[in-house]
């Protein structure tokens, strides 16, 4: 069995993060622009004309049926609308080439694919051509997702190559929503179709900061086979009325970090159980479920997971996770076959999730309220993962449109769940920007933090990357701080600065 020491999987890790931010930002050959005002009034016009390495910007507006394969690598794609004006790439029926709105389909030639602010709408095959279209279709090496929307497609994301052993998936920022087989609510049909699907060609999944609701037909929201998969920080949500599979299927197991998500199972779930673990057949068999809250809505027998293969994992860890349901369901923690390696520990289930001390669960809102007793304080230390991976959580949630909330422990213990509470000391000045400069910022890796407030007496200071490792940590005193980060690789940073009764958090781009 394969082993992976932690700077292999921060390796991985990073590199899309790095990826990520060198993509949207760099100059590149040729830019082409793409608008009912431009030369070129449809995506596909330049199929033909781009070259390696090329970017596409995309005005606001609605392109319809335009479903185009893409024969080069490292090309960018940018959606340029906003708001009621977003760039929507639509199609109306099934899709001519079979696979997808956007194809990237040869290892080799495709690779290294960016798309960002692009809502992909209504992508589907007929049955005959598989019923699996796709708002992009990917089949080759290094996929970068950021701030897209997936909706009404029979996949959002479908990923995959029996060929390919080495892509790295980095999906950030992205809603998606209606996905699955294009009949909804029809028990007829099985659901092969989901909202992420990710093959064994993926060797790093990280999946961080989305809101996946409303799957359609069955669908799961994520399915990975993934070598090793990151789901980080998400809401992951069959509400409202969504008539879907697992929310996270495992289908072939893998090593599989979970932490800090909200995942709730829909009153009209089609598939009465949460978290699907369908095989064992991975080189590395742990998986780490940490600091999630999960809600069942289904009234019935309905498990939280469900575990298929008799033998073969090695680390099964659910540490410090709310599990709560509706009133009137029948829960099973575990359903099926227990895995090797359980350890379970300092978790906390209810049978009535609308009295456990939410703030707002109508609305979406799982924070905790004072009453929380359940959960405050009630956390342990999750250590690492057999590859030394923190397993302690670094964020929490706010939405999928901005960035993710520093996550800091505060009282005596680590609250349970996606979500740390925070006296309304805390409340008043965690995550406020005005008290705190970086210049300059961006920095080459020389800067200075400065305190306008000459009353506030700093303890503690860390920097973290977009995966959540510490890249930094001291202890300072004044309101004057100067940092070297030039030994650190370029990229978003996310400073936490810590006082005695005071709190900021502030990024830091390092290029």
């Amino acid at each position: 069995m394969r082993n992976f020491n932690r700077n292999q999987i921060f390796e991985n890790c990073f590199l899309l993060a790095l990826l990520n931010l060198f993509l949207s930002g760099s100059t590149q050959a040729n830019t082409w622009h793409i608008g009912a005002s431009q030369s070129y009034t449809a995506p596909g016009q330049v199929r033909n004309l781009v070259a390696d390495g090329d970017t596409i910007y995309i005005d606001g507006g609605v392109y319809t049926n335009d479903a185009t394969k893409w024969i080069n690598s490292d090309l960018k794609f940018i959606g340029l609308g906003t708001g009621a004006n977003r760039t929507i790439l639509r199609n109306t029926g099934n899709i001519p080439n079979h696979k997808g709105i956007f194809v990237f389909e040869t290892p080799g030639t495709c690779d290294n694919a960016y798309i960002e602010n692009i809502v992909f709408d209504g992508a589907q095959v007929s049955d005959a051509d598989g019923a699996n279209g796709a708002g992009v279709r990917f089949q080759a090496n290094n996929l970068t997702v950021k701030n897209c929307k997936f909706i009404n497609c029979q996949n959002g994301i479908l990923e995959g190559n029996a060929s390919v052993n080495t892509s790295n998936v980095f999906i950030q920022n992205c809603e998606f929503e209606n996905n699955g087989y294009q009949l909804p609510n029809d028990p007829n049909h099985s659901g092969y179709e989901h909202h992420i699907y990710i093959s064994a060609s993926a060797d790093t999944l990280l999946v961080m900061n989305n809101w996946f609701h409303h799957p359609r037909g069955q669908a799961n929201s994520i399915k990975t086979r993934a070598q090793r998969s990151f789901i980080l920080y998400n809401f992951i949500d069959e509400e409202p009325s969504g008539y879907g599979s697992w929310e996270i299927n495992i289908a072939q197991g893998g090593l599989n970090i979970v932490i800090g998500n909200i995942i709730i199972q829909a009153a009209s779930a089609a598939n009465h159980g949460i978290i699907g673990y369908d095989a064992a057949t991975n080189p590395i068999e742990d998986f780490y479920f940490v600091n999630n809250t999960v809600i069942n809505k289904y009234v019935g027998n309905a498990s939280y997971f469900n575990i298929a293969p008799a033998g073969g994992i090695d680390s099964f860890k659910v540490y410090n996770n709310i599990f709560a349901s509706i009133a009137g369901a029948n829960m099973t923690f575990i359903n099926g076959n227990m895995p090797g390696g359980l350890d379970t520990s300092n978790n906390s289930f209810s049978g009535d999730y609308l009295a456990y001390g939410f703030v707002d669960p109508s609305t979406g809102d799982f924070r905790l309220m004072a009453n929380a007793l359940l959960a405050i304080d009630r956390g342990t230390n999750a250590g690492m993962t057999n590859t030394s991976f923190d397993l302690n959580p670094s964020f929490m949630y706010q939405s999928f449109s901005t960035s993710l909330l520093a996550r800091q422990t505060y009282g005596g213990a680590l609250d349970l769940g996606a979500y740390e509470y925070e006296t309304p000391t805390s409340i008043e000045k965690n995550g406020l920007n005005k008290d705190v400069f970086i210049y300059p910022n961006p920095t080459s890796g020389k800067c200075r933090i400065i305190f306008q407030d000459e009353q506030f007496d700093l303890t503690h200071l860390q920097i973290f990357d977009l995966c959540g490792k510490s890249v930094f940590t001291g202890n300072f005193t004044g309101i004057n701080i100067d940092l070297d980060l030039s030994g650190n690789a370029n990229g978003i940073y996310l400073l936490k600065t810590t006082g005695p009764t005071e709190s900021f958090n502030k990024k830091i781009l390092l290029r």
